[in-house]
């Protein structure tokens, strides 16, 4: 799931290789095929509800349509019928805050996270537990926020066990929020809200702890080129430029991985802009409106992007058998601009 672009309206495979799953997971490489099959079987047998509040219906779905593993390459995709609420998703989160919440197991600690980041800049939130002391209070509904049934949980004791420790204790380990508070409100004896401290690691000073730092490390990238690229992009940019680079470095064809890095971030290889000469070419032809009649154009997640699969079309004089394919073409040019750049 975090590989879904924010632009992104349709679905497509999700393909890894299985040497990078099995540093990342940290499996048995003799047992990876193995291994990868039992977390398939779990995933597939795994749904999501979405549920509606105020009139308590609801429709359930399966997480996964599909998964693979043949020939070093593991492959998944989503269910289509996700789509309008994953796609929403993406459009609430970034990619890599979306990596953090697939390792989650509590979807109250996925709620809770999305608290957190909702008022991140503040540092801290009061929710209410009584549903009429929040509401004159001020408050946010900490049962709605969260999706329970406050009947479920009347006694505090119960939803600090069952709900809330188990959240916070999944936000600490998988998330930037490390360290989070909280005070207990009581009107009399009865604990009618709760407020809400963390602490995060998100600043230069502890750029060190982010997971993402020490993936660019390992690349070769120096810490001065760690900082500057976090200070100018973003994380979705950083994450999807990292994975065309470790790519090419597994593939052999960089003499030079960090220095490709910098340089894919800077230019944004990942999701590069249509060329001036293509948008020109364009123009003159009239073609402001794509053909839908194109065999790959409902692969392409945006307008744009099928411009540029069209415009590399003509450029290499013939047409691509498939989206992968135009995808490999694509940052194979990219390698062949920063070697001529660097010769």
């Amino acid at each position: 799931m975090a590989q879904i672009r924010k632009d992104q309206t349709q679905f497509h495979e999700q393909v890894f290789q299985v040497q990078d799953l099995v540093a990342h997971l940290e499996l048995n490489p003799k047992n990876a095929y193995r291994d990868l099959r039992r977390i398939s079987k779990g995933i597939m047998s795994k749904q999501v509800t979405i549920r509606n509040e105020d009139t308590g219906e609801w429709r359930m779905y399966q997480w996964v349509s599909k998964a693979y593993c043949e020939r070093g390459s593991f492959g998944i995709k989503f269910s289509e019928e996700l789509k309008p609420f994953l796609i929403g998703l993406v459009g609430r989160f970034t990619l890599y805050e979306l990596g953090r919440i697939l390792r989650m197991k509590s979807n109250y600690a996925i709620r809770l996270y999305e608290l957190f980041q909702q008022y991140r800049k503040f540092g801290n939130r009061t929710v209410g537990l009584d549903p009429k002391l929040a509401a004159r209070n001020g408050w946010d509904n900490f049962s709605k926020l969260m999706g329970y049934n406050p009947e479920t949980y009347e006694r505090f004791a119960n939803l600090n066990q069952k709900v809330l420790q188990p959240a916070i204790a999944q936000i600490e380990q998988f998330t930037e929020f490390k360290k989070v508070y909280v005070k207990k409100i009581k009107h009399g004896r009865k604990t009618v809200a709760l407020e809400f401290e963390w602490k995060t690691i998100d600043t230069l000073e502890d750029l060190p702890n982010h997971p993402l730092y020490s993936d660019l490390r390992a690349l070769g990238v120096t810490d001065a080129s760690c900082r500057e690229i976090f200070t100018k992009y973003d994380e979705d940019r950083i994450v999807s430029n990292l994975a065309l680079a470790k790519a090419h470095h597994r593939s052999q064809t960089l003499s030079n991985p960090a220095g490709w890095f910098v340089t894919a971030v800077r230019e944004n290889y990942a999701n590069p802009e249509l060329p001036l000469d293509a948008i020109e070419q364009e123009t003159k032809a009239d073609a402001s409106k794509p053909s839908t009649s194109h065999p790959l154009f409902h692969e392409c997640a945006t307008p744009a992007e099928f411009r540029n699969l069209v415009a590399a079309e003509k450029d290499r004089g013939e047409p691509f058998s498939s989206y992968s394919e135009f995808l490999n073409y694509s940052v194979a040019q990219q390698v062949e601009k920063f070697r001529s750049t660097t010769d």
